[in-house]
């Protein structure tokens, strides 16, 4: 036999090469070029990102990677099954010193093989009379073992084979450190993403909210559900290209934008327009551009039963009721760099189900290297930190709706002069009353009155009232003007411009919203009174 071994080739990519499918170009190598037979059995680290993120080195299991031998020999373990490596055996005294070693002749009787009894019933059955072990580490890590068998017939293992068969297994383990690195990376990035995962708050716009991302997918999947002004809820659902950490990164900071141009009551349209548009303030954009991604970003008015939906690239609304699920159609699109943002309006019923999914951009360039390297012979019960892959990689996210109670709402159109603000404080004052709340009918007169003077001083065409009871008493006043007020500070000696100061120490929040026709000056007052 000849000690010449070819080389290991690496991945020409990122470092996705599976253990299975480098391991097996290992054995190909070494048999029948240096051996009879060769085994390659590999740490969890390689395999499970959960070990692989682990500092502790005790109690990582091995499991059988590859196995090739000449003339039909016997094999002690299934690929992907697990694997043992008994204390007291050449085998352990390599992965503890990281020193490859020979053992020939094997004495029929030697200690160590009544601690390995399954490898020696195999070395027995097939007459091996000489052992290589080769330890598989870089970074002073274990990443698996290397075993080469020569049975009768053949010459006993020397130094040279020896030698030949340490640089190769150096080239393995290059590769091996780096598929650990890599799995090291997404797990990293997959706590990161689920620590920002964090539960969707109780909003009475839906209930059965379930949010769900991809768990051996890439950890740029996310979801989010916003609480908005006078009763309204944004569900949002995105993935981010990318692996580990970088991904992870990208849907943090995607998510942020979209929140924060998501509670200034902006259209979806341009939330998503503004998230994804590439920064004008970076010094050099060409260096650091924005991750690629896509997104839905759907609000949901339950007093209207209306919602308007805005999505990018692979994302997709669906309508689930009575009638079957129907995905909705965009009715506009607005462009967004390469990409293009459909946006659509459409009625939901009581009870109807809102479905958000997000496909990752990457899905379809990727592919599941276990499956593709799985030699023939492989148990596919065996090996669960490789599962099947599955068909779709989307993050999913779905909230029933619900709508607002006719009777928690109430709605007047005023006429666009001075006597509609003493109009508007009765009626206030009258449907507090009816609703429970004598308490705060003062206060929310006062602030109402405030909004409505303004309205008739500042627009022209008519203007309306609307009372929500929810977790706040909501008070919107709309009008045609599209001007936001805005408040000042007036010099002592003046009696006017201290409206919007007064509304915004009696209320706990007040901002506006922009329609088509105008804006909705909108402000929330705690129900136990201010």
């Amino acid at each position: 036999m000849t000690s010449s071994i070819p080389a290991v080739t690496g991945a020409d990519g990122p470092p996705t090469l599976d253990a299975f499918r480098v391991t097996k170009q290992l054995v190909d190598s070494a048999v029948p070029a240096v051996a009879d037979i060769a085994v390659v059995e590999v740490s969890d680290s390689t395999l499970c990102e959960h070990t692989a993120l682990s500092e502790a080195c005790d109690g990582i299991g091995f499991r059988r990677a590859a196995f090739r031998g000449v003339r039909n020999p016997g094999c002690a373990y299934r690929i992907g099954e697990a694997c043992p490596i008994p204390s007291g055996t050449p085998y352990r005294r390599s992965l503890r010193d990281m020193r490859p070693r020979i053992v020939s002749p094997i004495p029929t009787q030697a200690r160590w093989l009544a601690h390995d009894p399954v490898r020696a019933a195999v070395m027995r059955e097939n007459d091996v009379h000489s052992l290589m072990v080769v330890p598989l580490s870089a970074n002073h890590v274990v990443l698996g073992l290397v075993a080469f068998y020569r049975r009768s017939g053949s010459s006993p293992f020397r130094q040279a084979d020896l030698r030949a068969a340490t640089r190769l297994a150096q080239q393995v383990a290059q590769i091996l450190d780096a598929i650990r690195r890599d799995l090291q990376e997404q797990g990293m990035g997959r706590r990161f993403q689920h620590a920002l995962l964090a539960q969707p708050p109780n909003v009475t716009a839906i209930e059965d909210v379930d949010g769900h991302v991809p768990e051996n997918g890439t950890p740029g999947g996310w979801f989010d559900v916003i609480p908005l002004p006078s009763a309204r809820v944004g569900l949002v659902a995105g993935f981010c290209s990318g692996r580990g950490i970088t991904a992870a990164a990208a849907m943090s900071q995607q998510k942020a934008q979209i929140r924060t141009y998501a509670v200034q009551d902006i259209d979806p349209g341009e939330v998503l327009t503004r998230s994804f548009e590439p920064s004008m303030h970076e010094p050099d954009a060409q260096s650091s551009p924005p991750a690629a991604g896509h997104c839905v970003y759907v609000v949901y008015d339950p007093v209207t039963r209306r919602c308007t939906a805005a999505r990018t690239g692979l994302a997709r609304v669906t309508v689930v009721d009575a009638d079957g699920a129907q995905s909705v159609a965009p009715s506009t699109q607005a462009p967004i760099g390469a990409e293009s943002c459909d946006v659509a309006e459409f009625d939901v019923p009581p009870g109807g189900l809102l479905a958000l999914s997000c496909a990752s951009p990457d899905e379809q360039h990727q592919s599941t290297p276990v499956d593709q390297a799985r030699p023939d012979g492989v148990d596919p019960g065996v090996g669960s930190h490789h599962p099947a892959p599955k068909t779709t990689s989307a993050v999913i996210l779905t909230a029933r709706a619900r709508a607002a109670t006719p009777t928690d709402i109430a709605t007047w159109d005023l006429p666009n002069e001075p006597s509609a603000v003493a109009d508007a404080r009765a009626r206030t004052a009258t449907q507090l009353t009816s609703w429970g709340l004598p308490d705060l009918s003062f206060t929310a007169a006062l602030v109402v009155s405030e909004l409505v003077t303004n309205a008739i001083r500042y627009s022209s065409g008519p203007i309306q009232l609307r009372l929500i009871r929810d977790h706040a008493l909501i008070c919107e006043v709309s009008d045609t003007n599209h001007a936001a007020p805005h408040a000042r500070e007036p010099a002592p000696s003046e009696q006017g411009g201290r409206g919007l100061s007064i509304v915004a120490h009696l209320t706990q929040g007040y901002g506006t919203r922009y329609t088509t026709s105008g804006k909705i000056v909108w402000t929330e007052l705690n129900l136990c009174g201010c």
